[in-house]
Order: structure tokens, then sequence, then C-alpha cells
């Protein structure tokens, strides 16, 4: 084979191999992906430690200061989230996020003005705290309601781009990018400490948020490269277009069948229970992160300043801690995700977190001993942190089943009202941490996060053990349904409406 003969094999090759990543990449999960990671790091990089310890500073030294700011933050969301999955169900998921990615770019120029209009001193005039603080509590409104465009139609559409029986494993590599990238973030602000100087004065902190700031420009471009073309077309959708021109001849006597129903639903009254038992499943997976949700509040925004201030390390210190927590996540995700193929997602998720709060509670009781001895403590803390949010991926799977694609931006949006909670509870903590003291509210957390853990109990019996096997019925479902449909049986539910539409997401062409 002479030379010009291997430059076109290996050229014919190249082309082979691009034409096959591309058909195996779907766009929407490429950039989720890239989003979560960009993301991830400007987050990680300034809302935690950094900005918490900038309001505690400006504000005299209060905890109440820093829950009002969450406390803005969240019930933007609560007020946003619906009507923002309302309009990414009704209208394209795309074109919502394209308006979000341009309210993240503005949100993050208001906040460095802000930061600007501060200074790089504690302002002496009490007058220009409380406006400063008023101005920040309009700039965490703002963050809500951009924030809301990512929790909700960012993730509905991902779900929409992923196959059913494979749900959990895509969540594990949304979950992986974010975590991972949350390792960037503090490791970015170590060495930006580094070089300022390592202590909490207020220009320090300013200069790493604005540094934040930028990275969340940089996020909020990836948002215009969505596009619901690419999302995967749902089971049965090229036969229900064909039937489309049947039904007409047939009229109107088929009964449609409703989203999620098993095959044997169609025969059997006791499965027919078991699809209506099913439909409470989001609500019960909504209430039970809610109150998690409320239980974390009080504390996630508390523990940098509790080590800040009870532990007395330094801010490398602090922002090492974080960045270990995220790689311990993502490797406990990996883990929860393979027990639960032998376990059970729901039997999973409730074992792991019940072993985090066994670490919170251990904390708890022994403070006095571990606060001077950090060795033990972060151990303690970095373990209780990861478990408790390994189970991530495996809670949206099953919501993501058992929701219809319809409805997912909306019940995605659901999430700012978790963070509403959050951030609501997080006043709550900020007054609790300043009248009694940190341990107090790290006990009423594990007490609310133990009562939610609970409330997954009775999911058990409605969530089948085998992620597979879910898929594997609904596949069964639409052969036999298209097996009876070509005889011309009428007293057989067909395929049909928008219902249908919602139903697994299998691949039937990637782009």
């Amino acid at each position: 084979m002479n030379p010009q003969e291997i430059n076109e094999k290996v050229e014919k090759d190249i082309k082979k191999n691009i034409q096959v990543c591309s058909k195996s990449v779907n766009k929407n999960v490429f950039w989720s992906l890239v989003l979560c990671t960009l993301y991830g790091m400007a987050d990680n990089l300034w809302s935690g430690t950094v900005f918490v310890a900038y309001l505690k500073l400006i504000n005299g030294g209060e905890n109440a200061a820093v829950g009002y700011v969450e406390g803005a933050n969240g019930l933007s969301g609560l007020f946003t989230a619906l009507p923002i999955g309302y309009l990414a169900d009704k209208y394209p998921r795309s074109r919502i996020i394209k308006f979000g990615g341009v309210a993240l770019i503005l949100t993050a120029l208001a906040h460095s003005s802000v930061m600007f209009y501060v200074g790089n001193e504690v302002p002496e005039d009490p007058d220009k705290v409380d406006f400063s603080l008023y101005l920040f509590l309009g700039v965490m409104t703002l963050w809500g309601a951009a924030g809301g465009v990512v929790n909700g139609p960012v993730q509905a559409l991902y779900a929409d781009s992923t196959p059913e029986g494979e749900r959990t494993q895509y969540y594990v590599y949304l979950f992986a990018s974010y975590m991972l990238s949350s390792c960037v973030g503090p490791l970015l602000s170590i060495f930006l400490f580094l070089y300022w100087g390592d202590d909490w004065s207020i220009e320090d902190l300013k200069n790493v948020t604005l540094v934040g700031m930028g990275l969340e420009v940089v996020a909020a471009f990836t948002m215009f490269f969505f596009d619901d073309k690419n999302a995967l077309k749902e089971r049965g959708e090229e036969e229900e277009e064909e039937k489309d021109e049947k039904d007409e001849k047939v009229g109107e006597d088929e009964e449609e069948v409703e989203e999620n129903e098993p095959l044997l639903e169609l025969i059997s009254p006791e499965a027919e229970k078991l699809k209506q038992r099913r439909a409470w499943i989001p609500y019960y997976m909504f209430a039970s992160d809610l109150i998690v949700s409320l239980g974390s509040g009080m504390t996630v925004k508390f523990f940098p300043v509790f080590f800040k201030d009870d532990c007395e390390l330094s801010p490398v210190s602090v922002q090492t801690i974080y960045l270990i927590v995220p790689l311990l996540m993502v490797a406990s995700s990996q883990i929860a995700s393979g027990l639960s193929k032998v376990f059970g997602r729901v039997q999973t998720i409730l074992l792991v977190k019940a072993l985090g709060l066994s670490f919170l509670y251990a904390i708890i009781f022994k403070v006095d001993y571990l606060k001077h001895e950090p060795f033990l403590l972060i151990p303690l803390y970095v373990l209780r942190t990861a478990l408790m949010n390994s189970t991530y991926p495996m809670q949206e799977s099953i919501l993501m089943d058992f929701v219809p694609k319809k409805e997912r931006a909306r019940w995605k949006s659901l999430e700012s009202v978790s963070q509403f909670g959050w951030c609501g509870s997080a006043v709550l903590g900020g007054l609790l941490a300043d009248r009694f003291d940190y341990t107090f509210t790290f006990l009423i957390t594990a007490i609310v996060q133990s009562v939610g853990t609970l409330m997954c109990v009775v999911l058990i019996p409605l969530v089948p053990r085998s992620e597979k096997s879910l898929a594997e019925d609904r596949k069964s479902e639409a052969l036999a349904r298209k097996s009876k449909g070509s005889r011309g049986s009428l007293s057989e539910p067909l395929l049909g409406g928008e219902d249908e539409e919602a139903d697994s997401s299998r691949m039937s062409g990637v782009v």
C-alpha cells in the first residue's frame, strides 16, 4: 500500500469515527454536562464559604444577615419556579433556556456592580451597610430566578435526551460533572487566597467572588446551544403516527392509556391499583426532598463559619474541606449506583442516608471534643456530606421514570420550591445560631432530615428493584398493543395522545 492510499484510508477512518461519535453523543446531554461543569465551578467558587464570610463581615458578624439573603434567593425561586416550568412545558425548552442564559449574564453583572459599590473595606456608615444588604437581597432574588432555569428546563431537556432503563447512569454522569467541577471551584479559590493572602479580609473575599462572577458568565453562554430537536423520540412515537391515520377511520372509541402503565395493568385489577399508587411517587419524592432540604438549609451555609469561628480554621483549610467533599460525593454516588442494582434504588437511598445521618449525630454529641480535633471532625463531616448527597442520581432517575415528559419541566422546577424551604430555613438557622449555638442548629437539622428520609420507606413496594425491568415492561406493553391493534380490536387501548408521548425515553435516533 503506497503512502497516498494509506493517507486516504486514515482520512476515511477519521471521518467514520467522527460520524460514530456525533451519533453516539446527544448534543443536549453534552451541553448539559458542560453547563453543569462550568456552573458548578462558578457556584462553588463564590456562593458557599466565600460569599457567606463576606456577608457576615460587612454586616457586623451577624449570622442573621446570611439567612436573610438566602431567604430572598429562595423566595424568588418559589415564585418563579412554576411559571418557568410551565413555560418550558408549553413552549420549546431550549427557548426558555436561552432566556435563562441572558438572565444569568445580567445577574452576574449586577452582583459585581454591588460589590464594587461596597468597596474593599467594611463600610463604617450604618446606612451604607443597610443599603448594601438591601442590594444583595435584590441580587440574590435575581439569582433565584436565573438559577431556576438551570434546575428546571435544562434538566427536563436532559431527561428528554436520555434513554429509559439507563437513566440512573446518565444522572451519575451529570452528578459527577457537577461534583468534580465543585472541586475546581474550591481549588481555584485556594490558589487565589494564597496569592492575595490567606486571611478573611473583605478585599480578598470580594476579589474571589468577582472571579466567580466571570465564570458564571462563561457558563451562561453554553445555554445558547440547547435544541429541542435533539431530544430522543419516545417509544412508540413512530407507531403512533401510523396509528393516528387509522384511528381517524375507527373513531374516538379508543380509550387512552396513561403514562407509565405496565402491561399487566391492562389485565389485572391488582396492577391497576398499583398504577394508581405509583401515580403518587413524584409527590412522595418531592415531600421527602422538601423536608430534607428544610433541615439542610439550617446548617449548610453555617458549617463554613462554624469551621472558621469555632474551629479557627484558615480560609485555605476550609476550602480544602470543600475540595475533598465533591470527590467523595462522586465516589459515593458510583458505589451507591452499583448497590442499587443489587438492593434496589429506594432501598439503597435509605441505607446510604441513614449512614450519613449517623455521622452527623456523632458530630453533634461529640462536638466539644471534635472541634479541638479537626483531624477527626473533618472526616466525619466529609463522609456525612458525601453520603447524604450521593443519592441524587437515583432520586432523579426515579422521579423522571414516573413523571410524564410533558410535565417534567414543572416537576424539576418544583425543586426551587424545595430551595425556598432550604433558604427559608437558613433564616431560622441564622437566628438559632445567634441565639444558641451552631450545635443546636445541627441537631435540629439531623432530626428533620431523619423524618424526610423515613418518608422514602413508602416507596419500597412501589418502585421496582430492577430499573431495567420497568423499561422491559413498557417495551412488552408497546409490542402487545401493536400486535392487538393490527388485529383491529376496539376493546384494547391504543397508544395515543400527549400522555403516551410522555412515556419512557427509548432511543430511536441520536444526533
